[in-house]
């Protein structure tokens, strides 16, 4: 039986994938930043320094935490996993029969590093230099090219060039790894590969993990974004309606904006109660800006579709009770700035327990009047201090270099099993 169990964003975390910043964050030069996505260069040790405070805490809390360049290579060491990974990764790249073969001959640690860092020459002693295919350096942020969805994945279509790779990746991760796996593809509830080796990119198809959110064994709330399409999440509702036990997908209408790329940008439930949000679209006494959703019913013979105009009262209509608190404060100079840098972005370890940036103070404060208590990373990595002890908290990570790149703490995680609720 799978071992694949997603039904709730903040159940127990028992197993976890992230992605440490390698030779892939190294390896971008300011003419490559901005196809690949990223708004400055990394400093690459920083970063480094600060996902591994980041995976200790996890460690902490979860039986297993991987790193999916890991999983890829320990995937590669089975013959039928190698050549399912090149046959596909070799067409998206465009490589030749001699290119293939060369990438044949690594060993299953070094053809992972290589998809992930790129394919790099060096020319005349080092004077230039050329990618045969360009470094990864988004898989930093795991949530996004896959989700696992109850039993199930979603191997997603991404909506840029510069991260079609990372589904490649997962594809291969979820199909073949030891551990973790799907039993077979009655389990693949979306699947991005066929179009993109098929050489007809689906642009109007595309979803990104950012936009997915499993808030119960019921309900699936799904962002329609600047990444992710109404079409996609239509089909994606349509394949879980027919092979799953949800009853309702939210797609919440979100503005196609860079700054709210994606749902959980301004949205993510921290505890059975609350939620942690970008308090313009979620204000009382501004129904202009508040977030309407599409609600789609699962329980029928076919997609019912109705239109909600609010999305936590819609949530409030299936029982789904959450209070919203607001990223940044009650100031709106303040809300926008620490939800630039992530500070409606947690991820939730267990009720209750969730990890930040410690760069977003507002936030910190905000969750402070609910009850949280507020832990540094040192003090939450003390072998005095019990982060399951039911009390809720914030680990506050480091995240000034991480944070330079998009991404939050949820951003950075793929879960791969949590308890149920």
């Amino acid at each position: 039986m799978s071992q694949l169990s997603i039904f709730s964003e903040i159940g127990r975390l028992r197993a976890v994938a992230v992605h440490r910043p390698g030779p892939e964050v190294d390896r971008m030069t300011p003419s490559l930043m901005h196809d690949l996505l990223f708004d400055d260069i990394l400093f690459g040790r920083e970063a480094r320094g600060e996902h591994d405070d980041f995976s200790r805490v996890l460690n902490k809390v979860a039986d297993r935490v991987f790193d999916v360049q890991d999983m890829l290579a320990d995937s590669l060491a089975q013959p039928r996993a190698r050549e399912h990974f090149l046959d596909r990764f070799c067409i998206l790249h465009k490589l030749n029969g001699q290119d293939k073969e060369r990438l044949s001959d690594l060993d299953p640690k070094e053809l992972a590093e290589t998809a992930v860092a790129g394919w790099y020459e060096d020319i005349d002693n080092g004077t230039n230099y050329q990618f045969r295919f360009p470094p990864v350096p988004n898989l930093l942020f795991m949530r996004d090219p896959a989700s696992v969805i109850g039993n199930g994945v979603s191997i997603n279509h991404m909506a840029t060039a510069a991260r079609r790779p990372e589904p490649f990746i997962l594809d291969t991760v979820l199909r073949f790894h030891p551990e973790y796996h799907i039993e077979n593809e009655k389990q693949i509830w979306f699947d991005a590969i066929p179009s993109y080796i098929g050489g007809i990119p689906e642009h109007n198809n595309t979803i990104e993990g950012g936009d997915t959110l499993v808030l119960s064994e019921d309900i699936l709330a799904i962002g329609i974004s600047i990444r992710t399409t109404q079409s996609a999440v239509t089909m994606l509702a349509e394949k879980l309606r027919r092979h799953t036990q949800f009853k309702t997908v939210f797609a919440v209408l979100m503005p196609h904006d860079r700054a709210v790329m994606h749902l959980d940008t301004v949205f993510t439930q921290i505890d059975p109660e609350h939620c942690l949000v970008f308090p313009p679209f979620f204000r009382e006494d501004n129904p202009i800006q508040s977030l309407p959703v599409i609600r789609m019913d699962l329980t029928s013979s076919s997609l019912h579709i109705t239109l909600e105009d609010n999305f936590l009262n819609a949530l409030k209509k299936e029982g789904h009770h959450l209070k919203p608190v607001f990223c940044g404060g009650t100031n709106r100079l303040d809300q926008e700035r620490e939800q630039w840098t992530d500070g409606a972005n947690a991820f939730c370890m267990a009720p209750g327990l969730i990890l930040g940036y410690s760069r977003n103070i507002k936030t910190a404060e905000e969750l402070e009047k609910v009850g949280y208590r507020i832990l540094t990373t040192e003090q939450a990595l003390s072998d005095s201090v019990d982060l399951l002890d039911g009390k809720r908290t914030m680990v506050m990570i480091a995240g000034n270099e991480l944070s330079r790149a998009r991404g939050g703490a949820r951003c950075m995680t793929f879960p791969l099993q949590r308890d149920p609720l």
